[in-house]
């Protein structure tokens, strides 16, 4: 528009100059046309100017959607009017962020409208997961000179957005039954007792200081031998998977791949679990139970986790799981409100801390939390024959 508002400046300095060194009738019809154009071109495109619209979607993903890493989205950017004369330019601002990795970029589009919209096409890629939000800011729309503009008000279709998926990786990771010290497992161990009463396990030997409701008096009528029944011991195999993605953009990518990676290897070994994250006002928790759970799981953390630091609360309405055997911390480095937690909560559980920066000499964990590292570009090999 500054180079148009120039241009016309000198138009109108030589029309002036014409009319005063070429006195007459044909120099001031010239000059007094180039100090009406301006207001002509308003007029004639002020109708179309005010019935302009700008739109942007996602063919094929209406409403938000999901993509892998480095494929292909295709973005598209509408203009036109309701008026079905010709009008001016519509200028307009695409910014694309990625809420996860905080990475933005803007690209400045202009398309011609009319009563035919005109779209512009382009491709959306991301190396790395996260949700994507695509906007439309700053669109004006110019006269048929390019002199004035108008803002358009983009009220519906002002932006879309995808969810990118993080990666998920082959690799071995060994699972085994954890006991659960008290009642309240749906499974049981097969090869050893335990204190539920209200599950049965077998029959042994009487010995001296158990407890007299134990023993089974009718078996002892019928047989004369006194033997007392055992309860069952609870087991479990659910995990759960706490995820803190408080460091920077490279970090949260390999976060979320990790996530990825352990609830994929854990869905093949038809083990269920859940995940933790920071709903911004406390931890909320999904429980995965099939692996279609797993990709909304992952959609659900990449669109409402908080990147700050690891809350010290459940956030309201929110119920931590049950009957967890193991605990995988996912973080860039242990928090002392996050093993508080683990440790208050779930201290029957095996855990396991996965995180990728390095730990100091006074941050090193105790004998029963197993620490692993994992690095961009070896995150398989990392996690390959990890016990959890």
């Amino acid at each position: 528009m500054l180079k148009n508002r120039i241009l016309y400046l000198f138009i109108l300095l030589c029309t002036t100059a014409f009319f005063i060194c070429f006195n007459g009738y044909y120099s001031l019809y010239v000059f007094l046309l180039s100090l009406a154009l301006p207001g002509v071109s308003l007029i004639l495109s002020l109708p179309g100017m005010l019935t302009s619209w700008a739109e942007i979607g996602m063919p094929g993903h209406e409403g938000g959607g999901r993509a892998q890493k480095s494929a292909a989205v295709p973005i598209q950017v509408a203009a036109g009017s309701r008026w079905p004369l010709p009008s001016g330019r519509i200028r307009l601002r695409l910014t694309i962020h990625n809420t996860l990795t905080g990475e933005r970029k803007a690209e400045d589009l202009e398309l011609s409208q009319g009563r035919r919209p005109q779209a512009v096409e382009q491709k959306l890629t991301s190396r790395a997961c996260g949700r994507v939000v695509c906007r439309l800011d700053k669109a004006r729309v110019c006269d048929l000179l390019g002199l004035f503009s108008l803002p358009i008000r983009l009220r519906e279709g002002r932006d879309c957005e995808v969810v990118v998926l993080p990666n998920i990786f082959q690799t071995a990771i060994g699972l085994s039954d954890r006991n659960i010290p008290d009642a309240g497992g749906e499974r049981y161990s097969l090869t050893r007792p335990g204190p539920d009463p209200t599950e049965f396990f077998g029959l042994r030997d009487y010995r001296p200081g158990d407890k007299p409701n134990r023993v089974d008096w009718k078996l002892l009528d019928k047989t004369g031998a006194m033997l007392v029944r055992e309860g069952s011991l609870p087991v479990a195999k659910r995990a759960l998977l706490i995820i803190s993605l408080n460091g920077d953009g490279p970090e949260a990518d390999l976060l979320m791949d990790t996530l990825a990676t352990l609830g994929h290897s854990l869905s093949r070994r038809e083990a269920g679990y859940a995940v933790a994250f920071s709903g911004g006002e406390g931890l909320a928790f999904i429980d995965v139970d099939s692996p279609e759970d797993s990709a909304a799981a992952l959609e659900a953390v990449l669109r409402h986790c908080d990147m700050g630091r690891f809350p010290g609360l459940i956030a309201e309405g929110a119920e931590a799981p049950r009957d967890i055997a193991r605990v995988v911390y996912i973080c860039p480095e242990p928090e002392p409100a996050a093993m508080g937690f683990i440790g208050e909560r779930y201290p029957w559980a095996r855990a396991t801390v996965v995180h990728t920066r390095p730990l100091a000499q006074g941050d090193r964990l105790g004998g029963d939390i197993h620490p692993v590292r994992v690095q961009p570009g070896s995150l398989a090999a990392d996690l390959a024959g990890l016990q959890i």
